[in-house]
């Protein structure tokens, strides 16, 4: 059976470096010291995003001194636009097949409140704090020429139920890359390579993607909380 060049150069790329880059930024100050969580209750909500987002990049015949050259440049960019938006159909197909809400809102409430000391709980009316995870955006970034992206930027608030306070927050950025990392001669336009990759991935790749940049996003907001929350405990 053939191996799909996801599935190929997801596993070369782990072998020196991890798959996902995540970047961080944290709100202005938190509440942690203000509250008890020991034996106290949490439960985490999860805010679906709009529909999946293609971003690719946009031809202009204007911008080279070679005619030749820009019609062909252009050319290219077309055909990875093309297969940009086929590739985000089966995106959609993927993110039915997924189930979002549960990959991210239970990896996340089991570690947050292990850190917390709180008891997890699934009915939201019954806790004491509520991790609120918004996923603001999603979807395949395909600008560049070297490679196409799976991408996602997040929210994640902890709030005192009963006064609606905000205790902590923390934004996130999620980029997993979704076909081979590829070096282009200048003669071959580096979008004709990634059209063709991302025209190969396919629905159960997609799939694959998604959970790994979930769990990923997960990680990273509960490794923040832990990291405040450490630094509240040892003052």
């Amino acid at each position: 059976m053939s191996t799909s060049p996801l599935r190929s150069g997801m596993r070369a790329f782990a072998c020196v470096a991890a798959i996902v880059s995540l970047f961080v930024a944290c709100g202005g100050g938190h509440h942690l010291s203000e509250y008890p969580f020991a034996s106290r209750t949490l439960a985490v909500l999860y805010i679906a995003p709009p529909a999946p987002e293609l971003l690719t990049g946009y031809y202009d015949l204007r911008n080279s001194q070679n005619p030749l050259e820009a019609v062909v440049r252009a050319g290219a960019d077309v055909a990875r636009e093309r297969e940009g938006r086929r590739a985000n159909a089966r995106l959609d197909s993927a993110t039915t097949r997924v189930n979002i809400p549960a990959v991210l809102a239970q990896r996340t409430l089991e570690r947050a409140s292990r850190y917390l000391g709180t008891r997890p709980v699934t009915d939201e009316t019954q806790a004491d704090y509520l991790m609120e995870v918004r996923m603001e955006r999603f979807g395949i970034n395909a600008k560049a020429d070297e490679a196409a992206y799976l991408f996602t930027f997040a929210e994640a608030v902890l709030i005192d139920r009963r006064t609606g306070r905000e205790i902590w927050n923390v934004n996130i950025h999620g980029r997993d890359r979704l076909t081979p990392y590829v070096e282009s001669d200048s003669r071959i336009p580096g979008s004709v390579i990634t059209a063709s990759t991302l025209g190969s991935v396919s629905v159960a790749d997609f799939q694959e993607a998604l959970n790994q940049l979930m769990n990923s996003s997960s990680n990273l907001i509960t490794n923040e909380l832990r990291a405040a929350l450490r630094d509240v405990r040892n003052n």
